[in-house]
């Protein structure tokens, strides 16, 4: 049984011959292969499908794939990707490396080396991934109590809000058994994923009426200087992306960069969900809170629209049932007591 055929590649390629000529043998190899002339159809296609590698011509019709290579690395969407270039100028393809790139294939190429060079770089992210999460507490618990705290002396709203954010975040993650490591991931996006807020005037955090068009621009900015704060810390590069994508919409009009469906990480959309349903029952300087149930009948009506449907009915399950701990332990609480 080929195993391919859940690897999702996005080729992007102007040359007639050559895409159909890379289009079959991907095809024929067992890969699922999307493709793309233009640089304008290759962004359509990465904010709708999640894809597992690309593949790029660099020279473009309408630009070329060092632009896709930097909306990529903009989106902090952790796919590799491979350079093809026909040109042999080594400054190129130097360029191409140091701007994020992960291979390269200088045109003509054998297409039978195809399937090694995408499984090579697949098992290479793969383990990068591995390393790339954070294991252990500890080296980061300061830092971590540092920003929080920072946040909250900011905005007396986040006060005990991104606790909450983590625990039904947890509760998610459990109910989808998603490994320790991935489980740490969740919860440290959780906790931080409103540290942009720091970045926000106070006018527009404390304000009491509706925002003006401005005041909302500046407020939808947090998402993106959240991962730029915590992107710059090497342990929680994974929790830069999610904390990026958790205003994003299932619909793909949501923010910063218009995602939609699975292109969205998995821990983004489960935030979306989670992190809406907090706001809603809590208290807020413009409302007063909502109740369980309507809270959960709101997730339910935006279900397919805001929110990822399976990951909406998952959580408003665990919630409606008797039996669910609504206030799992976190690795990060038991870390936090026993540090220094």
């Amino acid at each position: 049984m080929n195993t391919n055929t859940a690897v999702k590649i996005l080729l992007v390629e102007d040359d007639k011959v050559t895409f159909r000529a890379v289009q079959r043998s991907l095809e024929k190899q067992g890969f699922s292969c999307y493709g793309a002339r233009t640089l304008a159809e290759a962004v359509r296609i990465l904010k709708h499908e999640a894809l597992d590698l690309v593949l790029c011509d660099l020279m473009l019709p309408d630009g070329n794939g060092m632009d896709l290579l930097e909306i990529v690395r903009m989106f902090l969407m952790d796919i590799p990707f491979v350079a093809i270039t026909a040109s042999e100028k080594k400054s190129l393809i130097r360029d191409a490396l140091r701007m994020g790139a992960n291979d390269f294939l200088t045109k003509p190429f054998n297409l039978d080396n195809l399937p090694t060079v995408i499984e090579r770089n697949l098992i290479r992210e793969k383990i990068h991934g591995d390393y790339g999460r954070p294991r252990k507490v500890s080296v980061l618990i300061k830092t971590i109590q540092a920003l929080i705290a920072a946040l909250e002396a900011k905005d007396s709203y986040t006060s005990g809000h991104s606790m909450r954010v983590a625990r039904h975040a947890r509760l998610v993650g459990n109910a989808l058994r998603l490994s320790d490591d991935e489980l740490f991931t969740l919860e440290l996006s959780a906790l931080l994923h409103d540290i942009g807020k720091i970045g926000m005037p106070d006018r527009i955090l404390n304000k009491t009426s509706s925002l003006e068009d401005m005041e909302y621009k500046t407020a939808k900015e947090h998402p993106v200087v959240g991962s730029k704060i915590v992107g710059k810390i090497d342990e929680l590069q994974g929790v830069s992306a999610i904390i990026r994508h958790h205003h994003e919409r299932f619909d793909g009009t949501g923010y910063p960069d218009g995602l939609s469906g699975q292109a969205i990480p998995l821990f983004a959309r489960i935030l979306a969900i989670v992190d809406a349903f907090e706001s809603i029952v809590s208290k807020r300087t413009y409302r007063k809170p909502k109740t369980t149930d309507e809270a959960l009948n709101e997730l339910e009506k935006n279900a397919g629209t805001q929110f990822d449907p399976e990951l909406t009915a998952l959580f408003i399950k665990l919630l409606r049932n008797k039996n669910t701990n609504l206030k799992p332990q976190l690795k990060i609480e038991s870390e936090m007591g026993n540090a220094p």
